[in-house]
């Protein structure tokens, strides 16, 4: 034990300076890990919101029996669909804007008909090598058909494989 009157050299000095150092930077990689993963669960919340009014959207829709209608849902922005209101969604596009990259937004791209989420935080965020966009999770609005005029189903699902595992 060091006696609290006796001073501290400059080796000591840097030692602490050298200790806070490394603590700060493990306590920030943690933080922008959780970060990543707050944002991915975020993305997955909204996908799930959207699944579930979407599936709405088809049984109304069949009941009614405007089967052209829902045909029609695969070529429109789920967001417009299920009149879902989201400051995070920037509409429908053509194409990505270039200044909306790594912005954490939703938009439509009408030319691909894809929703498409612009991720802020991607360090652990890995897609296909053939995926022209790296920074971009894309979407396809996909309808289950047992029979014509027979929908089982609606759901939102990825248009390439991607990875994104912020925690192990």
């Amino acid at each position: 034990m060091i006696p609290a009157n006796r001073q501290r050299n400059y080796l000591q000095s840097a030692v602490y300076v050298a200790i806070a150092a490394v603590l700060a930077s493990v306590l920030l990689e943690r933080l922008l890990t959780y970060a990543e993963a707050a944002e991915k669960a975020g993305m997955e919340v909204a996908i799930a919101r959207l699944n579930s009014a979407l599936y709405v959207r088809l049984a109304y829709h069949a009941l009614r029996g405007e089967y052209q209608v829902i045909e029609a849902m695969r070529s429109q922005s789920p967001f417009v669909l299920t009149r879902w209101q989201s400051v995070d969604y920037l509409g429908e596009l053509d194409g990505i804007p270039k200044d909306a990259r790594g912005s954490g937004k939703w938009l439509y791209d009408r030319q691909r008909s894809e929703l498409v989420y612009l991720p802020n935080r991607k360090r652990h965020l890995t897609m296909p090598a053939e995926t022209p966009e790296a920074d971009a999770i894309r979407f396809r609005v996909e309808l289950a058909q047992a029979a014509r005029f027979t929908y089982t189903g609606v759901a939102i699902r990825p248009a390439a494989p991607y990875r994104w595992e912020p925690l192990p």
